[in-house]
Order: structure tokens, then C-alpha cells, then sequence
């Protein structure tokens, strides 16, 4: 058997083996045929992003590939943003690293959060996590929708 052969059958291999565990709606067969050109699909399980996060992330990865049409890249974004959303972070529980990713605060953001809360107690309202220094109060607010108190 040819090299090309052998890794054309290990590709559908992967891709069945993946199919079981990515979740089924609408743009999975879009998702898996164009993004198996590059890394199995299943590369996605355990990521979590906003709708924006997967819409910069798919046009990243595909910057190269002229192949793909607009209308796929939007079905492929529509299909990572429903099913591999971001949850609710919950900033008096959360480590920095969930907050620094769940939120996308720098590393410092995240820290002082934390910090904060260990020397003054648990947030209790949006205004209280705004009080912590070197915050972007704007940032927070626009994550507002995925805060838990």
C-alpha cells in the first residue's frame, strides 16, 4: 500500500474515531471535512471560547487555506461557538489561569483578581470586582454576561 494511501485511511480513521465523540448539529461534516485537512477535529474537545474567540481562532488556522469559502469558515465558527462554548466563570472560585482564559484578561488581570479577593473577601456585585486595582473596568463589563458571584 502507497504512503499517500496509508494516510488518507489513517486520516478516516481518525475522523470516525472522532465523529463518536464531537457533538452532532448543524456544521459538524463542514467542521470535520475542512479542519481534518490540517489536525484531527477532535482537537477542539475540552476548548471553550466566545463566539468571537472561534471566529479569530478558524481564521487564523485557515489564513493559508483559499479553498475554504466564507460561508464554510461562518458555518464552521457557528458550529465551535454552540457547542464549545464559554461557561460562566466564577470569579470567587476560579483560578488566575481560568479567569486569564475564560475571560481573556492578561495574566496580571487575573492575578490581581485573585490576590484581591484572598485580602478582601469574595466578590459580591460587578461593582466590587471593578475595585480591584489595575483592572480594565471596561474590559470586565463587556464579560459581564459570563461572571458568577
Amino acid at each position: 500500500m502507497g504512503v499517500k494511501l496509508s494516510r488518507y485511511l489513517l486520516c478516516l480513521i481518525a475522523c470516525g474515531a472522532c465523529a463518536q465523540t464531537l457533538p452532532d448539529g448543524p456544521g459538524k461534516e463542514t467542521f470535520q471535512s475542512v479542519c481534518s485537512r490540517c489536525h484531527t477535529p477532535d482537537a477542539v474537545i475540552g476548548k471553550q471560547g466566545s463566539k468571537q474567540w472561534w471566529q479569530s481562532k478558524v481564521t487564523e488556522m485557515l489564513q493559508e487555506d483559499t479553498d475554504v469559502t466564507e460561508s464554510d469558515v461562518d458555518t464552521i465558527v457557528a458550529y465551535l461557538a454552540k457547542n464549545f462554548p464559554i461557561v460562566r466563570i466564577n470569579v470567587n472560585k476560579a483560578r488566575a489561569l481560568d479567569l486569564e482564559t475564560g475571560l481573556e484578561l492578561t495574566a496580571k488581570e487575573s492575578e490581581a483578581i485573585v490576590q484581591y479577593r484572598e485580602a478582601k473577601g469574595n466578590f459580591k456585585t460587578l461593582d466590587d470586582l471593578k475595585k480591584v486595582p489595575g483592572l480594565d473596568a471596561v474590559k470586565i463589563e463587556s464579560k459581564k454576561d459570563l461572571l458568577e458571584f
